[in-house]
């Protein structure tokens, strides 16, 4: 173990160069992964007892609020929670008269049915209590009350972008009443819900209609049935309706992207490829520098094998280095600085566990294969053909 860190040192700076570029592609990759966790942050938050009901057509198109009782009779529905996308962005005043604008999601929503559906939700009773008394109060996620410097009891002013007031008043405003947080660390803790009533009543068109409904069932085994039961007593109706899983309801947004699995994982490909080329690269011209060091090894007694495991060991070591330090800066950076490279897209970032294996056993491969080839000619290498050479 000792010839093997001195042998690192022979070329500290080619060695630490080596170690530098094996951490910063480890780093890239584990980048890249959050990246895709994060586009798949709604997918990962979906629970099997949960399926979404929205317009067969379209998500354009709205539902009555009569569907509700109706969607309650279904046998195996337990609650029904009807939701609609407000679309709207913070307004923020900022020195200089001017207004910050921030996007996140926003949802009217039957606030209480749907708390209730959702227990990732960690409300204190005390501020939920005062939710339900405020009808225009609100519900934030602790991560996006920090992200605009707001407590329970602020102000909160939307500018819809979709919704307007009789008169056409796009401006809405909200009492911050309670903030929720999540020891899921998957789930969103950048939306805002209000009361659905209250909205229904304020907008100035589409009344008595909503956006989706959220149901709750009682056996996820009996998913297909229910969903078949919902769509085919709305069937021929003026509002045919759409019965999915909640998983796969936010995954039809992802695939508006394309492929993005597709080219995220090619360009990780393409990191890996060019890490492994830089460490089998430093190892053959280790390898061919120390061609006599190897032979006096074996003149004194060091057998084929001895040889092998030194060179692997070496390529393993360099490799295992730098990727313990990119696997290692790219979790601090997401888990202990909690940095987000855009906060307002990308509610969850982080690098997901299974990644931190995945970059784990490739940092194994690639030593292993760095290391190999040197490895196999030092060891058919004989001890005076060593010697010979200059």
């Amino acid at each position: 173990m000792q010839m093997l860190w001195l042998n690192l040192f022979r070329k500290p700076l080619r060695t630490l160069l080596t170690m530098m570029g094996v951490a910063v592609a480890l780093f890239l990759f584990c980048f890249l992964e959050a990246v895709l966790d994060a586009f798949n942050a709604g997918v990962n938050m979906s629970d099997a007892s949960r399926m979404v009901i929205q317009h067969k057509e379209s998500l354009s198109f709205l539902l009555p609020f009569s569907y509700k009782p109706m969607i309650g009779q279904v046998p195996g529905v337990t609650r029904v929670a009807p939701m609609c996308w407000f679309g709207g962005l913070s307004q923020e005043p900022v020195p200089g008269g001017e207004t910050r604008e921030e996007f996140f999601a926003q949802f009217a929503a039957e606030v209480d049915t749907y708390i209730a559906m959702y227990p990732e939700m960690d409300v204190p009773p005390e501020q939920y209590r005062d939710l339900m008394s405020d009808q225009r109060g609100c519900i934030v996620g602790q991560k996006i009350a920090a992200r605009l410097g707001k407590k329970v009891g602020d102000k909160i002013v939307l500018r819809s972008t979709i919704w307007t007031k009789p008169g056409g008043d796009a401006i809405w405003e909200f009492t911050i009443r309670a903030i929720y947080k999540s020891k899921n660390t998957t789930f969103d803790e950048t939306m805002m819900f209000f009361h659905l009533k209250y909205f229904d009543e304020a907008k100035q068109f589409e009344k008595g209609r909503c956006g989706i409904y959220v149901v709750s069932i009682d056996d996820p085994g009996r998913y297909q049935q229910i969903a078949n039961a919902i769509d085919s007593r709305f069937a021929n109706s003026p509002f045919e309706t759409r019965s999915v899983t909640e998983k796969a309801f936010n995954l039809q947004f992802v695939s508006m992207m394309g492929n993005l699995q597709l080219l995220i994982r090619s360009i990780g490909f393409a990191v890996v490829l060019t890490m492994l080329l830089v460490s089998a690269n430093t190892m053959m011209m280790s390898a061919r520098e120390r061609t006599r060091e190897m032979g006096i090894l074996k003149s004194i007694g060091f057998t084929d094998t001895h040889v092998f495991r030194l060179l692997v060991g070496e390529s393993m070591l360099i490799t295992g280095v730098g990727g313990v330090i990119g696997a290692g800066l790219a979790m601090f950076a997401t888990l202990v600085l909690h940095w987000n490279p855009k906060p307002d897209f990308f509610p969850v970032f982080q690098v997901p566990p299974q990644s931190l294996l995945t970059a784990a056993l490739i940092t194994l491969i690639t030593g292993l294969l760095s290391g190999i080839v040197p490895a196999i000619n030092g060891m058919r290498m004989k001890a005076t053909e060593a010697l010979r050479s200059v």
